[in-house]
């Protein structure tokens, strides 16, 4: 089991190496959301905060993830809907 924070909720997902942070919320039947185009676009609705010390479980930033968090990253931060575990 994972902990994770998404929308100032916390919640334990059960999760499996090559799924993406969104599909694991999904799969426990968290109503997560995104509208990311993945490219250029985020209304940042997917937006999650990972334990730092557990951030190697993860696949590294993408540049989208970079473009949209910024030094967020830095705290955590990362869209579900690009961040994979490894």
């Amino acid at each position: 089991m994972r902990r994770i924070d998404y929308k100032g909720e916390e919640y334990l997902i059960h999760t499996r190496s090559g799924m993406r942070v969104y599909d694991a919320l999904r799969e426990h039947g968290i109503a997560a959301e995104c509208d990311c185009d993945g490219r250029e676009n985020s209304s940042s609705r997917c937006v999650v905060k990972w334990p730092k010390d557990t951030a190697f479980l993860l696949t590294t930033p993408t540049p989208f993830e970079r473009k949209v968090l910024g030094e967020q990253l830095d705290q955590g931060y990362r869209l579900s809907c690009q961040a994979m575990f490894k």
